[in-house]
């Protein structure tokens, strides 16, 4: 979805090109769902950023489990992942999840800007939600920009990163569908250079990719991964997947066993 960004960028002047950007590159729904009418056990909290109110789903780990900070995709809205934090409290673990600007109930409007914002504030705001535990950071998609972007702004490590379908930039995405629009693509305003910000990791990285993505090519997260400085890090690439299939029975353990590791 995020490379149609480069048929409006043909066909629009700079106000057009502003609306229809963010209108592809945030199809968020704002809807406000509260967890516990999803038979969810977390309690919402509201996180003040600017002068903006953002939703937070929040939920403590079980003693010696990890707290996931949860940066959601380019679509829909935290009810839409009900079935991911699930699993997340099944297998004992905390939860801090983000709604976005225009997602979830959270007001102000999306962009590169104020996401990065509000997600580098959050996360020097953890402890205020998390408490001891440690902090594993999972970027979906678009998240995966957001949360290199907290980590490049603070210079904090969580105890493990995982990039789930990770695109190198939102530029890199458009081009690759549609070079013979460079020159209108160099004036995209939403970037989400990922490929500098993860020059700034140190924590232990899973990268998940799958074979058959035709939204993000596999290609852009793998050179994500071989930039990253880490010293611990994995590249999972699942067999067949797409974009949004990626949680599988083949492909669970490796999470599992990556969020669990010492330390994590």
């Amino acid at each position: 979805m995020l490379a149609l960004v480069a048929v409006v960028v043909a066909l629009g002047g700079p106000l057009a090109l502003q609306r229809m950007e963010r209108a592809l590159v945030y199809p968020f729904d704002d809807t406000r769902v509260r967890p516990g009418d999803l038979g969810l056990a977390l309690k919402e909290a509201i996180f003040v950023s600017g002068h903006e109110t953002l939703v937070l789903w929040v939920g403590a780990a079980r003693p010696g489990k990890p707290v996931i900070l949860y940066f959601h995709g380019n679509a829909g809205n935290l009810a839409a992942r009900t079935g991911r934090f699930k699993r997340f409290a099944e297998r004992g673990y905390g939860l801090v999840a983000l709604g976005y600007r225009g997602s979830s109930g959270s007001t102000g409007r999306p962009s590169e800007r104020n996401l990065g914002y509000d997600a580098a504030r959050l996360w020097r705001r953890i402890g205020d939600f998390a408490g001891d535990s440690p902090v594993v950071m999972y970027g979906e998609s678009l998240g995966g920009g957001v949360a290199l972007a907290a980590i490049a702004e603070t210079g904090r490590q969580p105890a493990g990163l995982v990039l789930e379908a990770p695109f190198t930039s939102v530029q890199a995405v458009a081009r690759a569908a549609y070079p013979q629009l460079e020159s209108q693509i160099a004036r995209m305003q939403n970037r989400w250079n990922s490929l500098d910000r993860i020059a700034a990791l140190r924590a232990p990285l899973l990268v998940l990719h799958g074979t058959r993505d035709a939204v993000i090519p596999i290609g852009m997260g793998r050179r994500l991964f071989a930039a990253a400085p880490s010293q611990q890090k994995q590249f999972h690439a699942v067999p067949g997947g797409q974009h949004t299939d990626l949680w599988r029975s083949d492909t669970l353990p490796v999470l599992w066993r990556f969020i669990e590791r010492p330390g994590g």
